[in-house]
């Protein structure tokens, strides 16, 4: 029996024999031979939240034979922790206190949808218990947080269209999405992009509403922004394309320039030390200078006297021959002048 992954030719005019030829009809599922390198790092330094920290840590890397080096490293470590900060960063959360910048509920409360309830004021204490924030659901803390930091801000307590309400709204989501995120990926190490996609779009949203208020009332902006803990920074232009080339070039340009003005300061300030006294030297130099130059013209001029070419004790001013020089040109003017027709 031919098997079912064989092909059976028919056989040669001149043989008496089948050939048969293996036929492979899927292609073998291998593992590649390198594994998969993951570009984005874990922040735990909060000094990276500053938007210009590493153009700072360039203006800090010694001009040696090992500083291109220096910048490479460094350049990967800005791109490895962009995405982390773009997450966090404006929320603060890199190597927070646990809370997540999330205000502390009570938790012993009842849920809000039972908050009102007269019956549980004078009710035993298993069955507040049991109405409680700590025996409820996750929502049911998220709607507790949620309230807390919009009554932080808002107009007042029947205001829900405001920009401070959308901003605090938003920020209570981003806090508490990223605090579930950290949760599931410490229990499976991969990114729930389902939430962090979600994080993301709130994100700029949440930029968009601060924007509009800080057109609209910056004082209120600054109380909303102090009070939410949020940090605000205005979207630069960028200087150069997004390459590590370019941004080594413009590093290396922004640090010889800013060596340039050391340097000129350094001197600035050895021109300046003992600027009186040398200052003072060099016009006792120019005046003795001076004097030296008046004897020589003087022993000059005499020289002229006694050879002849010069009068002594002339009285009076040389002036020139007017009349003759005024002829002169009147002639010319009479002869090779023309009116024009």
């Amino acid at each position: 029996m031919i098997p079912s992954y064989a092909i059976r030719i028919s056989p040669l005019s001149c043989s008496s024999f089948t050939i048969l030829r293996a036929f492979h009809a899927s292609t073998s599922l291998q593992r590649g031979r390198t594994s998969f390198f993951n570009k984005h790092k874990k922040v735990t330094d909060p000094k990276k939240q500053d938007p210009e920290y590493f153009e700072k840590q360039a203006a800090k890397l010694p001009l040696d034979n090992h500083y291109l080096d220096a910048l490479i490293l460094l350049w990967n470590d800005k791109i490895g922790s962009e995405r982390e900060l773009m997450m966090k960063a404006t929320d603060k959360l890199i190597q927070h206190d646990g809370n997540y910048g999330l205000p502390d509920v009570d938790r012993t409360q009842p849920r809000l949808e039972f908050e009102d309830i007269d019956a549980l004021r004078d009710a035993p204490e298993s069955v507040k218990k049991i109405f409680s924030i700590d025996f409820g659901e996750r929502k049911d803390l998220t709607a507790a947080w949620k309230r807390e930091l919009v009554e932080s801000v808002n107009k007042h307590k029947f205001d829900e269209n405001s920009l401070q309400y959308k901003i605090a709204w938003s920020t209570s989501l981003i806090r508490n999405w990223t605090m579930l995120a950290e949760e599931i990926q410490s229990k499976n190490p991969k990114k729930p992009v389902w939430l962090t996609h979600r994080i993301f779009l709130m994100l700029g949203y949440r930029r968009r509403m601060l924007r509009y208020l800080r057109e609209q009332d910056t004082d209120e902006f600054q109380r909303v922004l102090d009070v939410l803990n949020i940090a605000y920074h205005v979207p630069k232009q960028p200087e150069h394309v997004k390459t590590r080339k370019a941004w080594s070039e413009n590093a290396l340009k922004k640090r010889v320039e800013a060596e340039k003005e050391r340097q000129l300061e350094d001197l600035h300030e050895k021109l300046k030390a003992g600027r009186d006294e040398k200052v003072a030297k060099m016009d006792i130099r120019v005046a003795v200078l001076n004097k030296e130059l008046k004897e020589i013209e003087q022993r000059l001029e005499n020289i002229a006297i006694i050879e002849g070419t010069k009068v002594a004790n002339v009285v009076g001013k040389y002036q020139p021959k007017l009349v003759e020089e005024l002829s002169e040109n009147l002639i010319h003017s009479l002869l090779f002048y023309h009116k024009k027709s």
